[in-house]
């Protein structure tokens, strides 16, 4: 079976941006569409009420996912455990999901990304790509300009060609940036002040040439533009989210290789970003470019 994207569904909140951003990008790809729920599994409580806790728990849970999926064609699934978070990470693991969609927090400012206790948890442990989407996301959402942040390290690689095989499945345009962030040294009384004037310079025609051969390996279906910026790399990859429908990130380029870890820019990126953003943990790029390439898909049936 291909890899499915999950759309992890609260059943107690009608936040319903994670199964819209999984629809469209299971519409465009043929990857499978999975709507899942989770409910609290207390194992003391469920048995002295001999068994019927659980019982009524998931068919609470059944009942209002599948009012929510409607006829977005998503199979059904509730499992019950110590924590969402956990629920999730153990149905991507099950099901060899290639991305995990999951919602923000109700807190904050309206429509950015701001990831509540679930969102936080999986992120810091999942072991496929998640995305994460803004609240009330309007309902006809689709990536017809996907943006991706690059540095010229192994996980930045496998975002820009997931956020390639994004594009390409969904004919949209392709935005690579990458944030170079001054260096700055204070005055010391026996040391040559530091001087990052002309290093500034050298350091952009080193990321535009990292950039330019990176894009240069995509396919030629990609219609893809870059551009090197000066600044924060949090700022700068959180103002490209307000240019495209979705921000592809990679995490940290060390820990545990298919897992994702958020440095503090991702973390920046996510709490600040106004569309979608898909962070990519290391080694597992190539699994999410085979789940959202629709001819592989067709291939593996």
């Amino acid at each position: 079976m291909p890899s499915p994207i999950i759309a992890a569904l609260d059943p107690e909140h009608e936040d319903d941006a994670p199964l819209v951003v999984a629809a469209a990008l299971s519409d465009l790809t043929g990857a499978p569409l999975i709507a899942l729920s989770a409910y609290l599994h207390d194992p003391i409580t469920n048995a002295v009420g001999g068994g019927l806790v659980d019982e009524d728990l998931r068919a609470d849970a059944l009942s209002a996912l599948g009012q929510r999926a409607g006829d977005s064609g998503a199979r059904l699934m509730v499992h019950g455990g110590p924590s969402p978070a956990r629920v999730l990470h153990d149905a991507a693991v099950e099901l060899d999901a290639c991305l995990v969609v999951v919602g923000s927090t109700r807190r904050g400012r309206l429509g950015r990304v701001m990831p509540g206790t679930t969102a936080e948890r999986l992120l810091h442990g999942s072991p496929c790509a998640v995305a994460v989407a803004p609240a009330e996301l309007a309902a006809d959402w689709t990536p017809r300009r996907v943006g991706v942040g690059f540095v010229d390290v192994e996980d930045a690689h496998g975002a820009v060609r997931a956020a390639a095989a994004i594009a390409r499945a969904a004919h949209a345009d392709l935005r690579a940036a990458t944030v170079v962030e001054p260096v700055t040294r204070s005055q010391s009384a026996v040391i040559e002040p530091y001087r990052a004037d002309g290093l500034i310079d050298s350091a952009t025609a080193n990321a535009r040439r990292a950039l330019d051969h990176v894009l240069a390996l995509l396919p030629s279906a990609v219609a893809a533009t870059s551009e090197v910026v000066v600044g924060s790399p949090a700022d700068g990859l959180s103002a490209l989210s307000r240019d495209v429908d979705l921000l592809v990130c990679g995490s940290r380029a060390y820990g545990p290789a298919r897992h994702v870890l958020l440095g503090s820019v991702t973390h920046a990126v996510i709490r600040d970003a106004s569309c979608p953003v898909v962070l990519v943990p290391r080694g597992t790029h190539n699994g999410l470019v085979r789940g959202l390439d629709p001819a592989q898909q067709v291939a593996s049936r």
